[in-house]
């Protein structure tokens, strides 16, 4: 699949996956994990703040993308596992949460067999998908965390 999709793309997109210009600044922070060491097993709960810092109100489709850094084979560099559009008008602030459950962390392997494996992993939320061309174009600067599978 290198060099046929976004999630194993090494070089910088013109347009990164899920870019759009907007009528507003929207910024991302705290960005919060109940945990930052799992259990085989485990699913983690994620919470973060979104917030218009402009005069309009409008509309941004947040993007939680996920990268297993240790996998022992090759796997996209980070893979969209969850979205939330959210209406805010101009000041507004809103949570926003998700769950991730194992499946979101697996992988295929060699054999095709869905497997989740120990390791870190790097969990990245914003306006598009991971790149320094987003920020480039003017989309807000992402929230990241890592957390560990052991």
């Amino acid at each position: 699949m290198k060099g046929r999709t976004y999630r194993y793309m090494t070089e910088e997109p013109l347009y990164p996956f899920g870019f759009g210009l907007s009528y507003t600044c929207f910024e991302y922070s705290d960005l919060q994990l109940d945990k930052k060491n799992l259990t085989l097993g485990d699913s983690l709960n994620v919470s973060l703040t979104l917030r218009n810092n402009g005069a309009s109100d409008s509309a941004e489709v947040a993007q939680f993308y996920l990268t297993d850094i240790q996998a022992s084979s090759i796997v996209p560099l980070h893979h969209l596992i969850g979205f939330e559009r959210v209406v805010l008008k101009a000041g507004e602030s809103r949570k926003i949460k998700l769950t991730i459950i194992p499946e979101m962390m697996s992988f295929f392997n060699d054999d095709g067999k869905l497997t989740l494996e120990p390791g870190e992993f790097r969990l990245e939320v914003g306006g598009c998908s991971p790149s320094n061309r987003g920020q480039e174009l003017g989309a807000p600067k992402p929230v990241t965390a890592i957390f560990e599978i052991k």
